[in-house]
């Protein structure tokens, strides 16, 4: 049974528990030799890990995507809680709760029933139909359901892409209640499929990284193009809402230096862009104050993609 969470883990704490190893890099020290460092993680989060001694020996027993047995005490370095690891070994499927190891959506049942429910509601029958070819694709959504929505930083568990969609659109509902001109059914589409990309972009398994093919093209082209694909098989889809429909997946990281080829220049196409910067920022957020409240701090690390330290009290 797993007692230690690397959220939770403090400086002067001893480590003696399992964990899912995500990285394994093998670097020079100044003075000769090798020091292997780690990246370990569980359910709570992740924690760096560094193996002074023996490391070339060390890296050998395991490899990325292993669960390991490691002891150890908890230092700080650069400002950081850091395993100082003692000794490591792979451990055998039997000896672990993969539940202990990867988050989960609290309810991904709930989620999905939820989700297809407002997708579902959606009246324009070009819409309707485009969007049946997936929902009806039982092999497709198995792999949407489970998918993460990212590695690390937002929605990153299983069942997180399902559960940012669910958000997002729970969102836009509000805003068109708001703004009547704004296209509901559009709005809907869009965000089932702003993201679709994801489910080829990376392997969702114990370990979540991304694939050659999302490496080399990105989401946003996977998922412009799997929405195209589709849209090419139902005759006579409008071309004006193909359009809208792929310029929302296309614009909706909302600037070049953020990867979208083109910015957003529809209100539905502005309205994503800020939903799902809005629901995956206040997600991970909430995510930095639950970890750093059950380490008993009043503020984060500090996280470089939002270049701050985050207050928790």
């Amino acid at each position: 049974m797993k007692r230690q969470y690397a959220a939770e883990l403090i400086e002067g704490d001893r480590v003696n528990d399992y964990f899912l190893v995500t990285r394994k890099d093998l670097r020079p020290r100044q003075n000769g030799g090798k020091f292997l460092g780690l990246v370990l993680r569980d359910k709570s989060g992740e924690i760096g890990a560094v193996a002074w001694d023996s490391a070339e020996m060390l890296s050998r027993l395991f490899e990325v995507g292993d669960v390991v047995a490691v002891r150890g005490s908890v230092h700080i370095y650069q400002g950081r809680p850091q395993v100082r690891v003692e000794s490591i070994a792979a451990l055998n499927p039997g000896d672990y709760d993969l539940a202990d190891l990867r988050g989960a959506s609290q309810d991904i049942v709930e989620d999905q029933r939820r989700y297809l429910e407002k997708l579902r509601s959606v009246e324009h029958p070009e819409l309707k139909r485009l969007l049946a070819l997936f929902l009806d694709d039982a092999d497709f959504m198995e792999l949407f359901c489970r998918a993460s929505a990212g590695k690390k930083w937002h929605h990153e568990y299983a069942g997180g892409l399902l559960r940012h969609c669910l958000e997002m659109t729970c969102l836009a509902e509000t805003l068109c209640e708001l703004f009547p001109e704004l296209n509901r059914d559009l709005m809907v589409a869009a965000i089932f499929f702003h993201d679709i990309g994801k489910v080829r972009e990376m392997a969702h398994d114990l370990v979540v990284d991304y694939t050659d093919e999302g490496k080399l093209l990105g989401h946003l082209h996977l998922g412009a193009r799997m929405l195209e694909d589709a849209i090419s098989r139902i005759s006579g889809f409008p071309e004006e809402l193909r359009l809208r429909l792929v310029h929302c997946v296309l614009s909706h990281h909302g600037e070049l230096q953020n990867g979208s080829p083109v910015t957003p220049r529809t209100a539905e196409a502005v309205a994503l862009h800020f939903i799902d910067n809005l629901d995956a920022q206040t997600e991970a957020f909430l995510r930095i104050i639950r970890e750093t409240r059950s380490r008993g701090q009043d503020w984060s690390d500090y996280q470089p993609l939002v270049d701050r330290v985050i207050w928790a009290r």
